[in-house]
């Protein structure tokens, strides 16, 4: 028997249904799956296990029109070849699987994350909100805006609330043990998905699909792009810290590794980008730490397959 999905969506997108009544209606923003969207796998004796996806709840909400410039490829944040994080020390709080401990060490993370994009996104004139934090044991009796009442959701974000959602049982600490750079790494993807939502870069992603169909081939492409983008934005801040000397050498390596977990699996719906894409982006974050380089809307299609 598999072990249970580690890091996956919260479910996967129904296709919204179009309705007459042009102007009148009220356009429902299907939620991207800004899951945890790292569909994660295990690793174990060097070998990475399956996964497997439960079935998707209702997944719309509200749009936002706060914040950012609704641009995808074309967003200030992706344009200026020189953005960056300043590498810089970060006091992690030490990991544990109690919740009060677990949510002291995300808690000095989220600073850490605030205080490395804040700046970037002041510097595009881009607003910033610092995201709410919730950490729990297990997803019983948590409702979202983004999942309703379902309990099968893992880590992930939900814009409608700009909420990051880190459920401790959700996490494979049972495999992962104490390498929390794991955990980290998955944070730092939610957290990327948050900075999306901050430019704008998911407002106009999420309309752009809508109109293609949510489960369309141009649909599913667009949501691979947004994905392979926080793949990217976690590997920037990972390089950052390791270059501020709060992560060491073995550390990144592991989460070099754990990165060509992430993506789709055969069965899957194709909308988070495949295992050697996921891993690819996220090198890019820490190999080059420029947010140009994370524009994966201009990148080729092969790139974000």
């Amino acid at each position: 028997m598999p072990p249970p999905m580690p890091y996956g969506p919260p479910g996967r997108p129904p296709q919204q249904r179009k309705r007459g009544g042009g102007w009148v209606a009220v356009l429902l923003i299907v939620v991207f799956v800004v899951a945890g969207g790292l569909v994660r796998n295990a690793i174990s004796h060097g070998r990475l296990s399956s996964t497997a996806s439960g079935p998707g709840p209702s997944l719309t909400y509200t749009p936002d029109s706060s914040g950012g410039v609704s641009e995808t490829g074309t967003n200030p944040l992706l344009t200026d070849p020189n953005t960056t994080l300043i590498p810089a020390k970060c006091g992690y709080a030490p990991w544990g699987t109690q919740v009060d401990t677990a949510r002291k060490f995300f808690e000095t993370a989220a600073g850490c994350l605030e205080a490395a994009w804040k700046p970037v996104l002041a510097q595009k004139k881009l607003p910033f909100q610092s995201p709410t934090l919730n950490v729990s044991a297990t997803t019983d009796g948590i409702t979202t805006p983004c999942t309703g009442s379902t309990s099968n959701f893992a880590a992930f974000y939900c814009p409608a609330n700009k909420t990051i959602y880190m459920p401790l049982s959700q996490l494979q600490t049972d495999l992962f043990k104490d390498n929390w750079i794991v955990y980290l790494s998955v944070f730092a993807h939610e957290y990327g998905h948050h900075v999306q939502a901050m430019a704008g870069i998911l407002r106009k992603a999420n309309s752009d699909r809508v109109d293609a169909g949510v489960r369309s081939e141009k649909g599913l492409e667009l949501s691979r792009r947004i994905e392979l983008q926080a793949n990217c934005f976690d590997g920037m801040y990972l390089g950052s810290s390791a270059n501020g000397g709060s992560l060491s050498t073995s550390q990144i390596t592991l989460a070099r590794r754990d990165a060509h977990g992430r993506g789709d699996q055969r069965g899957d719906m194709r909308d988070h980008g495949t295992t050697a894409n996921g891993g690819a982006w996220f090198e890019i974050g820490v190999d080059k730490d420029r947010a140009a380089q994370c524009n994966t809307f201009t990148a080729s299609a092969s790139s974000v397959a």
